[in-house]
């Protein structure tokens, strides 16, 4: 993601074994590039659709959900496969941050409904989408992580939902705000 070889990251840090490194462990990056986005790949016919989340919090990442969906009891932590944050919290407005549900590549916990944990990508972006609208960047990044989705996995674009639309869901997530119409727009071009 930073261009930077791991050898130099352990060096900076003093890390002999990389299996110290837990989830959340702050990294000195050295002589980093820009950040950019880096979405992993993995071969697998189960992803037919991906769901878009709104955390309704005006603050958030990854390791913070991680964190309160293990406090309900969550064994294995985050249900989303993907967040995209809005700056808050030591993150970049627009960064992605897979989750470890997608690096092991396991069956969400962000929509029960129609069965889609098995078969959606859940993507949540930070910010509550009832009272404001996504940045500029967090939508331009949705809109780069879904076209890299789609395009490996073969998912049709009206396969690409708000959690609220999925049939028998009962939630107003990604939020009445949510530009899902301009999503749509951005996914025919």
């Amino acid at each position: 993601m930073y261009d930077v070889p791991i050898d130099a990251i352990k060096n900076a840090n003093h890390i002999t074994d990389t299996g110290q490194v837990e989830l959340g462990t702050r990294l000195k990056i050295p002589n980093a590039a820009p950040i950019k986005p880096v979405i992993a790949i993995y071969p697998s016919n189960k992803w037919k659709y991906i769901i878009i989340h709104h955390s309704g919090t005006d603050q958030g990442n990854s390791l913070t959900f991680n964190a309160a969906h293990l406090k309900k009891g969550w064994d294995r932590g985050i249900g989303y496969h993907f967040v995209i944050d809005n700056g808050s919290i030591g993150k970049q407005d627009g960064q992605i941050e897979a989750t470890p549900r997608w690096v092991k590549q396991l069956d969400g916990a962000h929509c029960k409904a129609s069965e889609m944990n098995t078969k959606a990508i859940g993507i949540c972006l930070v910010g509550n989408f009832n009272e404001g609208l996504p940045s500029s960047k967090q939508f331009e990044s949705l809109v780069y992580l879904i076209q890299t989705l789609i395009h490996y996995y073969r998912i049709p674009a009206d396969h690409i939902i708000g959690h609220g639309h999925v049939k028998d869901a009962r939630t107003d997530c990604p939020g009445s705000r949510f530009p899902m119409s301009n999503l749509k727009q951005r996914m025919s071009l």
